[in-house]
């Protein structure tokens, strides 16, 4: 494979420099980006961010009531929050995988795998709300 050219870096620099801004999370959200993208940056890539963020906000919160979270008491609603703003990402997420990847045919089999671990996802992350909201987890 021959190196780019400098024309193609430049390009490249200018994707790379757009990932992880509002443009990107709206392209991503609306399926605009390829496959992989969509895909691994929309569920991996977005729990970089979200994750530090939860350990950050809600550890701290959630130590603050000894005795576990109580329902209805701010450490719970901020807990919920953050579960409804994952939730909400996620389906976010599937949506637009379910949008890109039927028309992803270099990804071959991968494409339909794609949208069935994103299906999977997206239950278990109503289950679990739901599990949680109603004490049974």
């Amino acid at each position: 494979m021959p190196d780019p050219s400098e024309a193609e870096i430049a390009e490249i620099r200018r994707d790379r420099a757009g990932i992880f801004r509002p443009a990107w999370f709206a392209d991503l959200a609306r399926g605009r980006l390829s496959l992989g993208e969509t895909f691994w940056g929309g569920y991996v890539g977005v729990q970089l961010i979200a994750m530090p963020l939860w350990i950050l906000v809600m550890v701290p919160a959630m130590a603050a009531e000894g005795d576990g979270l109580v329902p209805w008491s701010l450490p719970w609603l901020l807990v919920l929050a953050f579960y409804l703003l994952q939730l909400g990402w996620t389906l976010a997420v599937t949506r637009a995988v379910f949008a890109v990847a039927p028309k992803a045919r270099q990804a071959g089999g991968w494409r339909w795998v794609a949208m069935i671990v994103s299906l999977v996802i997206a239950v278990q992350s109503i289950v679990l709300i739901v599990m949680w909201v109603t004490g049974r987890l």
